[in-house]
């Protein structure tokens, strides 16, 4: 079977030029230098292509960036605004409770301050009007008679440490108020507390009939009697 050689194309270049005298001069570039030529403007035409789609690329990515970023700036402002709301609400809130404690704390201050004005026995022991005499002798004592139907009551709160009979009166009432002060009820009536009992200010001791209208009334301080009438509120 007969071979056929194949030939392979090769081209040359031929370059023209016309001198200052009118002649005509010819310059061929080989075949191999078009090749490589051809081939240099192939490889630089690829990589310009290269390059703007990269560039196309980065700068879709770029641009994609930048609208995640808007995207993302937009709702952290939006977050901010709800925060700031919330905030706002909470600042009132904590400005209400404030002023809810504070009315609170000086309700129990006013609370606090009157039960430590009921404490001290300055109250008048008898629920009416009575005479009064002074005792100069002795510990100071006050003497009251009053009539029948009006009630010795408690001078201020405090508990009842002592129900036990007296030798000149008949029954006698020791109440302590917690403060370093006692207030003593002497009465011939029937004692209508007992120990252990915690009073408030102006509690029944005795009731006044025929046969009890004279009260003694104490008060000691720090275990010694003073004259109550320093502190007592003569009002009956």
């Amino acid at each position: 079977m007969e071979q056929q050689s194949k030939r392979r194309n090769r081209f040359a270049l031929l370059l023209v030029t016309e001198k200052n005298d009118g002649t005509m001069k010819q310059h061929t570039i080989s075949p191999a230098l078009v090749e490589v030529a051809v081939a240099v403007f192939f490889m630089i035409a690829v990589a310009v292509i290269c390059k703007f789609i990269y560039d196309g690329i980065t700068i879709k990515e770029a641009r994609q960036e930048i609208v995640n970023q808007i995207i993302t700036i937009n709702n952290l402002t939006d977050e901010n605004e709800a925060l700031s709301v919330e905030n706002s609400t909470l600042s009132n809130k904590v400005t209400v409770l404030s002023e809810a404690v504070s009315m609170k704390v000086a309700t129990e201050d006013a609370i606090s301050q009157e039960m430590v004005e009921n404490a001290i026995p300055k109250g008048f022991p008898l629920s009416g009007s009575a005479t009064m005499e002074e005792v100069e002798e002795g510990e100071p004592i006050l003497i009251f008679t009053a009539v029948q139907g009006i009630n010795v009551v408690t001078s201020g709160t405090g508990t009842v440490v002592s129900v036990s009979a007296d030798e000149q009166y008949g029954n006698r009432i020791i109440i302590d108020h917690g403060n370093g002060y006692q207030s003593i009820y002497r009465n011939g009536g029937t004692a209508l507390v007992k120990n252990g009992e915690e009073l408030g200010k102006g509690y029944i001791l005795f009731s006044i009939g025929e046969e009890n209208q004279a009260l003694g009334y104490q008060i000691m301080k720090e275990d010694e009697y003073i004259d109550p009438m320093l502190i007592i509120d003569i009002n009956g």
